[in-house]
């Protein structure tokens, strides 16, 4: 879950959601559609942290300790979970197209090749790799196009989080959203008319419209993971639009 304070308590929007947003944001790429696979790639986009969440009683797995609910971005590096859950998503792509396990192998490799995540992971790292390899000589793609299409994957990823997560600073002040492997640096930002930009400009059309659904749960702190399961259930959804321009 993406978890924000707002004075009414906490806005919360799920990962897969993230991913849905991530997936449309693909889909206005320019200069994408000529790599390989890349109606597979959107869908690596999409579902790339698809979890199905399981609010249980008694449990407190997507609590903090406090009570409140928890943002993915507290959980751990070294949490052995996301091991389990890293290879389930990978093995998961795999399974549904050879390039979609590249995709998600690809950014476990970014998210977890450092050296302060839990020590399984680094053997599991290792055999990605390796089943990596296997798998682009069976698809004759050549790993730099593996690369350039792993980056657009990142961008949208990492676009996605900063709008899920209202993280655009204020006052023309720029935030990196990546800088890929040819070096170049994306940055998004706020102009003076309060227009969300990019540079450079990543989309075929000259502004970009996107929405997010979202929750906003009242109640600040929960004995479990069940009795925040249920609030979030009866929640009503909500929409927040953004428009990306270009000019």
């Amino acid at each position: 879950m993406i978890v924000r304070n707002v004075d009414r308590g906490w806005t919360v929007i799920f990962q897969t959601s993230h991913g849905l947003l991530a997936q449309r944001i693909a889909s206005h790429l320019d200069g994408a559609r000529e790599l390989p696979f890349w109606f597979e790639s959107q869908v690596a986009i999409g579902v790339h942290d698809d979890l199905h969440l399981v609010y249980e009683k008694g449990k407190r797995k997507h609590l903090t300790q406090a009570g409140a609910p928890r943002d993915f971005a507290l959980v751990p590096m070294q949490d052995e979970d996301r091991v389990v859950t890293m290879q389930d998503r990978i093995d998961e792509g795999f399974r549904k197209h050879s390039w979609l396990g590249v995709l998600q192998s690809l950014h476990a490799e970014c998210l977890y090749r450092g050296e302060d995540t839990a020590k399984e992971m680094r053997p599991m790292m290792d055999m990605e790799k390796k089943r990596r390899e296997r798998t682009l000589t069976q698809l004759l793609v050549d790993a730099t196009l593996v690369q350039r299409t792993y980056d657009w994957m990142h961008f949208c990823d990492r676009l996605s989080l900063i709008l899920c997560g209202d993280d655009v600073p204020p006052m023309n002040r720029r935030l990196e959203i990546i800088t890929n492997e040819e070096g170049t640096r994306f940055e998004i930002w706020q102009d003076a008319h309060e227009r969300l930009r990019v540079s450079p400009w990543p989309f075929v059309e000259d502004s970009v419209d996107l929405s997010i659904e979202y929750r906003t749960v009242k109640q600040l702190l929960f004995v479990d993971d069940a009795e925040l399961g249920e609030a979030l259930k009866a929640c009503p959804v909500e929409l927040i639009k953004f428009v990306i321009c270009a000019n």
